[in-house]
């Protein structure tokens, strides 16, 4: 028997099986908004979606029978808007006083305007902590004289809060065990703080599901909720329901769940649910939306965005690649033959055995000149095939919601290629919608190859109208910044390209200019409009991550961004919050400010120190370190490689006035900002 030559039949399996793992074999439909007409059509839909889509031969093969999907009618009208009165949860001390910071931070957030839930939050007076099971209120200012005025015992886990006037908005999680299985809810309270020492609860409700994320606009919370549909039980689906005041009803009915005919092997309940936070009295509103797994969330004034990763199915893919690449290369006999297996009702495993037989069939017939034409014929056309199609097989789908006081309205969807980072890849502006993408490009026969980069620009129906492509060949986002009609991204493997994107056509975006400097930069936060800070963390030319690194972009001139200032902190190893997470970011233009959680790896220490660093930072000067704050205890431990106080670690930073606040599981620490001097501390209850 000849030769295949280079083994063309073993390229082909090979090809198909990566295909066959990563894009199960699902077709693909338009992005119609649908509602379903009964709970049968929805037991329906989801069995037999999540059945073609199982990696393991469908969705009997996972476990048991569906059942009948099931919806709780209430026995009684949920009162009070879906709240319920409920009694006091706290303890504590007499009235504060009523003096109050004139100057103070809030929360570092990505759209102003737009309010994002933490696990700190403060006023020009109080500083609200959840402190494990307890949300701890803080008579911050004056410093001095600080002190607990009261502590909210919560049944649950509070993850996080939102504080709007007197009203204080806790969200957390508890998990509830069942007949047939256990079940994560999401409680919302809204607590009366206007007595500080003695906050009392208004309104008492969970929603079945996990917490996803929250935005606070105006007077109004919007909250998302995620719940995975349950399979493989005998008592079927559940519409998420809402409990308060002892009564539990559906959100919704059955044909009040919006969906659409996306195949995918992870269905979710999404809810949004709209609160008022200063009127107990109006009703709570939620929409429910039948979705695949959520990934990233972006929030403007006047929507909200949900998106998830849609992938190319197999059947798809591999018919384009027999048609584009396989079939015009052979004789039309030999075509003929492949079709017909093709449309057989064979087995895939057999399909794919009798089409490598023919094909090893040709092969063997022609010459060893011929055969290694063919070959090569075969080599060109799959890469100029994959090259074409890598855009296609995986894309972000991007839900439009918008949203106005309690009024939830689904606007309409829409797709770009590849994959977002987080949140930050994402941004609205005059009508119009920007998004950054990474995609993973398959080519050389198969093999995994350069990953590419993309910004793309819809407009208000969520259709591309301008794209940038194909930038930054082998590497990945590591960070995106929108702001006003430019983007400023940067790529990293082995240097930190930091691109200057104008958006100011949304038809024809260009890049205008490119940074390359060592290292990469986690998150970018505006200086001003011209000025960028950076994140991240420093490399050598190589690409090999060392400590830390703090770095301030002038972009003055577009085309030719520079790094005016760097700051490196630590060894390789070195950590921050920070890095992952903008909340634990603390900027002030005005007084020069910068504070940065810090974990230091340094002198063959994994953790040499933990604490806040607190930077003077300015054009003329860049970056200068003030001193450090450390919530950590002065002990023989600490020459420990291993030792790591989890409870001493800075997780976030405020000011008031002149003072910095620095909060961590243990206690919330006031230390002058002239001269970093403590003040004062209050141990948290944690």
């Amino acid at each position: 028997m000849k030769n295949i030559p280079i083994g063309i039949l073993v390229v082909l399996i090979v090809l198909l099986t990566v295909a066959f793992i990563f894009f199960p074999e699902v077709e693909t439909t338009e992005n119609e908004l649908l509602k379903f007409s009964s709970c049968e059509e929805m037991e329906d839909f989801v069995k037999t979606n999540m059945e073609s889509y199982s990696y393991y031969g469908g969705f009997a093969a996972i476990g048991g029978t569906f059942g009948t999907l099931r919806t709780t009618t209430a026995q009684a009208a949920v009162t009070d808007g879906g709240f319920a009165p409920a009694a006091a949860e706290a303890t504590g001390a007499g009235a504060a006083p009523a003096e109050k910071s004139e100057d103070y931070s809030t929360t570092n957030v990505q759209v102003t305007g737009v309010d994002e839930a933490d696990i700190v939050k403060n006023d020009d007076k109080y500083i609200y902590v959840v402190s494990g099971k307890k949300v701890v209120i803080i008579d911050a200012y004056p410093a001095a004289q600080a002190e607990i005025l009261s502590e909210i015992e919560i049944n649950g886990t509070p993850q996080e809060i939102f504080i709007n006037k007197d009203k204080l908005v806790v969200f957390g999680s508890k998990y509830e065990y069942g007949e047939y299985y256990g079940s994560s809810k999401t409680f919302i309270k809204v607590y009366d703080v206007s007595d500080r020492s003695n906050p009392v609860v208004k309104r008492d409700f969970s929603l079945d599901g996990s917490y996803y994320d929250s935005r606070m606009i105006g007077n109004y919370v919007y909250i998302i909720i995620n719940e995975p549909l349950p399979y493989g039980i005998q008592e079927g689906i559940r519409i998420p329901e809402i409990s308060s005041g002892g009564v539990t009803r559906a959100v919704c009915g059955c044909a009040d769940v919006y969906y659409f005919d996306f195949p995918d092997y992870s269905y979710r309940f999404t809810t949004i649910a709209a609160i008022n936070t200063q009127d107990d009295n109006e009703e709570v509103n939620s929409e429910v939306y039948l979705l695949g797994m959520t990934q990233n969330m972006y929030v403007s004034l006047n929507n909200i965005y949900i998106t998830y990763m849609k992938r190319l199915s197999e059947k798809v893919l591999r018919d384009k690649m027999f048609d584009e690449v396989i079939i015009p290369s052979v004789p039309t006999d030999v075509a003929n033959k492949i079709n017909s297996i093709r449309n057989s009702d064979l087995g895939i495993s057999e399909k794919w055995r009798q089409i490598g037989e023919i094909l090893q069939n040709y092969t063997e017939s022609l010459g060893p000149e011929e055969g290694a034409a063919f070959y090569k014929i075969i080599e060109e056309k799959m890469i100029d095939f994959y090259e074409k199609i890598y855009k296609e097989m995986e894309k972000t789908v991007i839900h439009k919601i918008s949203v106005d006081k309690t009024k939830i309205e689904y606007k309409t969807n829409g797709e770009a290629p590849g994959n977002v980072l987080n949140q930050f890849s994402m941004d609205e502006s005059n009508g119009y919608f920007r998004i950054a993408t990474t995609t993973s490009q398959f080519s050389r026969l198969g093999g995994m190859a350069e990953s590419k980069n993309h910004v793309y620009v819809l407009d208000s129906n969520l259709n591309i109208v301008g794209k940038v492509e194909d930038l930054a060949p082998g590497e990945r986002i590591y960070s995106v910044r929108f702001i006003g009609d430019k983007a400023y991204m940067v790529t990293f493997r082995q240097v930190d390209p930091l691109f200057v994107i104008d958006l100011s056509n949304p038809n024809d975006p260009k890049v205008l200019g490119f940074l390359k400097v060592p290292g990469v930069s986690d998150y970018l936060h505006p200086y001003d409009e011209t000025h960028i800070i950076g994140v991240g963390r420093d490399a050598t030319e190589q690409g090999v991550m060392k400590g830390m690194k703090l770095s301030l972009f002038d972009v003055t001139d577009f085309s030719n961004p520079k790094e005016i200032s760097k700051y490196i902190i630590g060894e390789r190893g070195t950590d921050s919050e920070a890095l992952s997470d903008h909340k634990a970011f603390l900027f002030s233009k005005s007084k020069n400010l910068l504070v940065i959680p810090v974990r230091l790896s340094e002198g063959g220490k994994w953790n040499a120190w933990q604490g806040a660093y607190v930077f003077n930072l300015d054009l003329v000067d860049g970056f200068t370190l003030k001193g450090k704050i450390t919530h950590r205890n002065e002990t023989e431990n600490e020459t420990d490689y291993y030792y790591y106080d989890y409870m001493a670690t800075i997780r976030r930073s405020l000011y008031m006035d002149n003072t910095l606040y620095t909060v961590s599981s243990k206690m919330v620490k006031m230390n002058d900002l002239i001269d970093l001097d403590e003040i004062n501390k209050v141990e948290l209850p944690y």
